[in-house]
């Protein structure tokens, strides 16, 4: 503003009289230039007015967007959002799984080599041999007659044996000499005939009634009651 001024005055000064009467026809050319750059200052006096105002606008609409932005960030949920220590216990916890998860599979792995140890031993033990159990057929029925020699009989009866009246006998898992000699007297009770522990180991040499064998065949001898 303070260069219009100076050149308002300086118009003013030219348009005096005492100029005027001196050198009317330069006094009027000169008011004529005022003139016309008082309009070309009054119309960029213009512009920047405008230009101001549009520029003060611009300002407001970029303070009313930062404001905004401001709004938006207050108002994001910090809830969703974990803390370093939250961060550092979910790790701790993935470890601890992991470690977990390596522990099974070492005892998972333990326990299948310790089958297969057990696999392999059952596939390279020696098959049982069969408890089956021989009897003479015509001693059910109350004939008596000598009996058969097993084919798997281990120890060889006695000569006395051989010609004596008797059955034969499979020894199964869990028998004892006394048993088999209990039993025995109670199935041929009825017919009068009857055995005992010394008679069958006097008619098995080498038969030891602590050590008896599953499979072993053993003669029964049997005397009458």
């Amino acid at each position: 503003m303070k260069p219009i001024s100076l050149f308002l005055l300086g118009a003013v000064w030219l348009s005096a009289p005492g100029f005027a009467q001196d050198n009317p026809a330069r006094a009027a050319s000169l008011r004529e230039d005022a003139e016309e750059r008082y309009k070309l200052l009054n119309s960029a006096v213009d512009a920047l007015t405008t230009g101001q105002a549009d520029l003060q606008r611009r300002i407001g609409a970029l303070a009313d967007e930062v404001r905004s932005a401001r709004a938006q960030d207050n108002r994001i949920d910090t809830s969703k959002f974990v803390t370093r220590d939250e961060f550092n216990r979910l790790v701790k916890a993935i470890d601890e799984i992991e470690r977990k998860r390596e522990d099974d599979k070492k005892l998972i792995r333990e326990e299948f080599d310790q089958l297969k140890k057990e696999i392999v031993k059952l596939l390279n033990a020696p098959a049982p041999a069969p408890a089956a159990k021989k009897t003479m057929g015509a001693a059910e029925k109350g004939a008596e007659k000598p009996a058969e020699k097993a084919p798997d009989k281990p120890d060889k009866p006695s000569d006395a044996a051989q010609t004596q009246e008797g059955v034969s006998y499979t020894i199964e898992k869990k028998n004892t000499l006394t048993a088999i000699v209990a039993a025995h007297n109670d199935k041929f009770k009825k017919q009068g005939k009857k055995t005992s522990v010394k008679l069958v180991l006097e008619a098995n040499p080498g038969l030891d009634e602590k050590k008896l064998r599953v499979g072993q065949s053993i003669f029964i001898p049997l005397v009458a009651d």
